[in-house]
């Protein structure tokens, strides 16, 4: 291991789509779909068996939302992690200190914002998972895209009726990207190829509740060269950035155009 809710509400969707691209929106259920934070690095030997387990979460049947994120920590001992962002770094290093710890690790997995090492035991950690999805939703999100050749538009909406949970929760966008492979050709996984699913390409946030609950966030996304639009999904999801725990998720597969 490396160290280093009953709905009060609804809101309806008021967007202007263009015309000719693919267009399509979901809306959460009235159970709990956690997020699954895995922190993980190319420039980690120990990353690998943790990424192909992460492979194996496939929302929304799974009624979870999966994200990887690749930190840049590793980048100094050979190999430049192309998937990695100092950001996601820093947002490991808050959810650490969040729980009262001061060391970061990879492969990290946090369930429902704490760290979970028994990720590799099945039983377990489908165990905690089933306990969480079974939770009333603490938010109720929506989320709705229109995706053309150059550019993906989200528009999402979503209630949070607890007063408390108001004013310590935010809402997040993300966009992420699976069957991604790589071939590494320096580092502790020199001449390995990894293959990386649900990886976390951009996230957005946090964009604050309102006083009467309510929360929307709009943003146009530029398709970056390498994306495959038929890879790519949107997610929206709101966390208490006091405890980590996920108030609601959602992940949406981009519409083909």
């Amino acid at each position: 291991m490396r160290k280093a809710v009953v709905f009060i509400s609804a809101v309806a969707f008021a967007a202007p789509w263009v015309a000719d691209a693919a267009d399509c929106s979901a809306k959460s259920d009235a159970t709990t779909a956690p997020i699954v934070e895995l922190y993980t690095s190319e420039g980690c030997d120990s990353c690998p068996p943790a990424d192909k387990w992460f492979s194996t979460l496939m929302p929304p049947a799974a009624n979870v939302v999966p994200l990887a994120f690749h930190v840049d920590y590793w980048d100094y001992i050979g190999w430049r992690d192309n998937f990695a962002h100092a950001a996601f770094g820093q947002r490991q290093r808050e959810a650490v200190k969040r729980q009262g710890g001061r060391v970061s690790y990879t492969p990290q997995v946090m369930l429902d914002g704490r760290d979970f090492r028994s990720w590799s035991r099945g039983s377990e950690f489908r165990k905690n998972l089933s306990g969480i999805q079974s939770r009333p939703a603490r938010a109720q999100v929506e989320l709705a895209l229109k995706a053309n050749a150059t550019s993906i538009e989200l528009n999402s909406v979503g209630f949070v009726p607890g007063a408390l949970e108001r004013t310590q929760s935010a809402a997040f966008l993300a966009i992420t990207e699976s069957n991604l492979q790589s071939r590494v050709t320096a580092g502790e996984n020199k001449g390995v190829t990894l293959k990386h699913d649900h990886v976390v390409r951009e996230l957005l946030g946090p964009f604050p509740i309102g006083a009467d609950g309510k929360f929307s966030a709009t943003r146009n996304i530029a398709l970056r060269n390498g994306w495959k639009p038929r890879d790519l999904s949107a997610v929206v999801f709101v966390q208490d950035q006091k405890s980590g725990e996920t108030l609601q998720a959602l992940s949406l597969p981009v519409c083909a155009g």
